[in-house]
Order: C-alpha cells, then structure tokens, then sequence
C-alpha cells in the first residue's frame, strides 16, 4: 500500500509539474505579448513627444512671425504718423505763404 500511495504521489506531481509547466509557458507567452506591448508604448510615446517638439517649433515660429508683422505694422504707423506730420507742416507752410503773399499784393496795391 506504501507503494502504490508512493506512485500515485508521484503520479499526482509529475501531473502537477505538467501543469506548472503548461502555466510557465502562459506565463512566459503573456510576457512576450507584454514586452511587446510595453515596446510599442514606448514608441507612440516617443512619437508623440517628436510632435510634440515639432508643434512647438512651429508656434515658435508663428510667434515669430507674428512679432515679425507687429514691428511691420508698428513702423508702416510711424511712417503714416511721420507723413501725416509732414502733409500739417506743408499746409501751415502753404498758409503762411498765401498769407504773405496775399499781403504783398495788399500792400503793392495800395496808393501809397
């Protein structure tokens, strides 16, 4: 009886092994899928982090432009202020010449 219950022991853990062993290879399968998908993880997120560099490239340089463009428009204004200043000097010039002008014909034409 010793015996018999000695082989069927063995018997129960040699079944017990193949089982272990049938588990390791699940195991060692779902390992393979999950390093693969920790890999590809690893990837997208790298590829998300290159757009990311290169989005924020992009603004820089829309930022630039932009700063570009305001000191553009911020010179085409003084240009307008400077010929705007310029168009009032040359009416007040004007004024004053047609002032003088029409004094000296006053004056000329005056008996005296």
């Amino acid at each position: 009886m010793y015996m018999e219950s000695l082989e069927s022991r063995v018997t129960r853990l040699e079944n017990l092994m193949g089982v272990l062993a049938e588990k390791q290879a699940r195991l060692d399968d779902v390992l393979v899928v999950l390093t693969e998908a920790q890999i590809r993880t690893q990837e997208q997120f790298q590829e998300t982090e290159r757009r990311f560099q290169e989005t924020d490239r992009r603004f820089q340089q829309i930022e630039q432009r932009f700063r570009d463009t305001d000191r553009r428009f911020q010179e085409i204004e003084q240009r307008f202020r400077d010929t705007d200043q310029r168009f009032r000097d040359t009416d007040q010039r004007i004024d004053k010449l047609v002032s003088a002008i029409g004094e000296f014909i006053r004056r000329s034409s005056s008996p005296g």
